[in-house]
């Protein structure tokens, strides 16, 4: 019994030798949680737009196209919290997981909430409150992806993969404006049916790998024609909103189909180009002949 214990009370005592912890380093909790303040004003600036676009929704005297304005005003703090933070050279995980949590109440909850009191509001509820969900879903889903995305960086800075929550949030909105934000007339069979696979596409569109371009790849190289294009945007949403926010979001929506198209064309002009840089040599010592 004696000889029977001894190699067990040996390979007790390697035991602790061989499952030996690695060392965490533990970060500093001031580290972690170092604010940059700029930008964060303008994330929680988002954040107080997408509140006030939610009470426009759910009030007791709703008012859609209010709303639209907000998270439309929402959808620019959301541009110039990232790009003040780069400038400024100010990112931290802080307000990256801060504006994720901001752009999943302003552009997910509020959003699938407008999709639901407005689309509808005259029938179907039950299966307006699936929607909405599936679109909330989605958006979530899709700033998740980002993240991760993001922290491995694993895809270009000028790339989204699916559409960004912003712009589907401003689909959605769109259509609402369309309608000069008054509800579907009731009742009414075909607006409702065609709304419902409308925001599924959004919702799909969103969790999907079609690759965005973000808006830096829209810059042009003159700075003067930039500033130009900059300021007829800004006077166009000002005078003209109900008509630019939709322009504006089907075109960035359908720009992956003209980006296809465009490279398609400069492929099948290349090699016809070459083919012609080949034959100009050729001719000219013919002629020479």
């Amino acid at each position: 019994m004696a000889d029977n214990d001894f190699p067990q009370a040996e390979t007790r005592r390697s035991m602790p030798r061989k499952l030996k912890k690695k060392k965490v380093r533990k970060a500093k909790i001031s580290a972690l949680m170092s604010i940059s303040f700029l930008p964060s004003v303008f994330t929680l600036l988002n954040l107080f737009l997408g509140y006030q676009a939610l009470i426009h929704i759910v009030g007791p005297r709703p008012n859609f196209k209010i709303a639209i304005y907000f998270i439309t005003a929402s959808v620019i703090m959301d541009g110039f919290d990232g790009t003040i933070a780069r400038l400024t050279k100010t990112e931290s995980d802080f307000g990256v997981q801060l504006d994720s949590l901001v752009d999943a109440v302003t552009f997910g909850l509020v959003t699938s909430m407008l999709a639901l009191k407005w689309g509808f509001q005259s029938g179907f509820a039950q299966l307006g409150s699936i929607i909405a969900f599936v679109f909330l879903s989605a958006g979530l889903i899709r700033l998740a992806r980002f993240n991760v995305f993001k922290e491995a960086q694993v895809v270009p800075a000028n790339i989204f993969i699916g559409l960004p929550i912003p712009i589907g949030a401003l689909a959605v909105c769109s259509v609402v404006l369309l309608f000069d934000g008054q509800p579907p007339p009731q009742p009414n069979h075909v607006t409702i049916p065609l709304f419902t696979f409308y925001v599924l596409l959004v919702s799909l569109l969103m969790i999907s790998n079609i690759r965005y371009r973000t808006v830096k790849r829209f810059v042009l190289k003159n700075s003067l024609k930039t500033l130009f294009l900059l300021a007829l945007v800004i006077a166009c949403l000002v005078i003209f909103p109900d008509t630019t926010i939709p322009l504006l979001t089907f075109a960035y929506v359908l720009s992956p189909l003209f980006f296809l198209a465009f490279n398609r064309r400069g492929r099948a002009s290349g090699p016809a180009a070459a083919e012609r840089q080949a034959e100009a040599p050729g001719e000219g010592n013919q002629g020479k002949a």
